[in-house]
């Protein structure tokens, strides 16, 4: 009986339950999706082209977010080339960076 629940508890628990989000974001957990994107950005996270990855440059971290019915339902740190960073040398930002391209250069700024 015992480890008939035990087998129950293991496969119901959801596994985001156990990651832990980044100290700096985790207060977005439960938060509406659109006003949960403004505090990313707020935050200095740039979306890098949708699928809910994130990158922000000073923190040198990359995001994943899951949204569950318009809520941020977990966020997780990922590698760094989810979010098109190279493992190797620094990304050059072109000079004539606009916000319409800021998401191919995620460590770039205006």
């Amino acid at each position: 009986m015992r480890l008939t629940i035990a087998i129950c508890l293991a496969v119901l628990v959801p596994l985001a339950a156990f990651a832990k989000s980044p100290s700096d974001i985790a207060d977005l957990v439960g938060s509406r999706a659109a006003g949960a994107e403004s505090e990313m950005q707020a935050r200095g996270y740039v979306d890098v082209g949708g699928n809910n990855t994130w990158w922000n440059a000073d923190k040198k971290q990359c995001v994943k977010v899951r949204v569950s019915q318009g809520r941020y339902a977990s966020i997780s740190q990922t590698k760094a080339s989810s979010c098109g960073q190279k493992a190797t040398g620094a990304m050059k930002c072109p000079p004539d960076l606009s916000q319409a391209d800021l998401y191919k250069y995620p460590g770039c700024s205006l």
